[in-house]
């Protein structure tokens, strides 16, 4: 019985072990991401902003702002490539156009801010999003007074130079203080389960795909992507909580093109 025992464990080792083996995680190359999952995930973006603007109170604009933010890569790597250390008359023309950019999303902003109204409805009051999307206009302010004190110096000859590392920072955090915007009008009861959703897996994946593309990315963090989509989809039909009204197709076509994803990786 021993001999038998111990020959039945080691057959249920061997099929644990292939088993295991089977869903190993693959390392997709550049070619093949590009290709197949990228389309993927700029789906799932999609739906996911056109599910949330189905919330009561919740600015269509916003979405529109939020992609002009995330799309800002472009210029910072050029920036980075024609001034590499401090902003000099090489990148004149990046200063500028940057600043028209940041012109053109600040008019956005404020018009936004002026079409939003307090709601009866504490339930569903856009307090937070309202506080942070007057932050997120207060920086770009910021950041355009610094471009124009940089131009000036460079077109004066002047020794003092602005570091490069500096201003992408603070566009970086651009990207920061519009992602809490989102979040911050999200109807209270769902802030919770949206927001972990949000900074664990929308903003990472932006990040990525806007930016660098970053292949690598997905490789190493398939699993807890994977965590985060499927928590959301948990608390949103399998337990208590209520779906809300018209956002059920949305939340099935992200878990349905996710789950076509990892097919690729598994």
């Amino acid at each position: 019985m021993r001999l038998l025992h111990n020959g039945t464990m080691k057959f249920l080792l061997i099929i644990i072990f292939l088993s295991n083996a089977s869903f190993a995680q693959k390392s997709l190359n550049a070619t093949t991401f590009q290709a197949n999952v990228r389309p993927v995930l700029s789906g799932i973006l999609s739906d996911f902003y056109q599910m949330i603007a189905l919330f009561p109170e919740f600015p269509q604009d916003l979405i529109g702002i939020t992609a002009e933010v995330q799309n800002f890569h472009s210029e910072q790597e050029l920036l980075k490539e024609k001034c590499p250390r401090f902003l000099e008359k090489a990148c004149l023309t990046n200063i500028n156009n940057i600043r028209i950019r940041l012109q053109n999303i600040q008019s956005k902003t404020l018009k936004l801010i002026s079409s939003q109204r307090i709601t009866p409805n504490l339930h569903m009051n856009p307090i937070g999003g309202l506080r942070m999307i007057s932050e997120f206009q207060i920086e770009i302010e910021q950041i355009k007074g610094i471009l124009d004190n940089s131009a000036l110096i460079i077109k004066a000859g002047a020794s003092e130079r602005k570091s490069t590392y500096e201003i992408i920072k603070l566009i970086d955090e651009l990207s920061t203080y519009i992602s809490l915007t989102v979040v911050g009008f999200v109807p209270y009861t769902y802030r919770e389960d949206f927001g972990h959703f949000y900074f664990n897996f929308i903003y990472p994946i932006q990040q990525q795909i806007s930016k660098n593309q970053n292949y690598e990315f997905l490789n190493k963090n398939i699993n807890s992507l994977n965590f985060s989509i499927n928590l959301l989809n948990q608390n949103l039909t399998k337990r208590n909580k209520k779906t809300p009204e018209g956002m059920a197709p949305y939340l099935a076509l992200m878990h349905n093109r996710w789950n076509s994803l990892l097919r690729y990786y598994f």
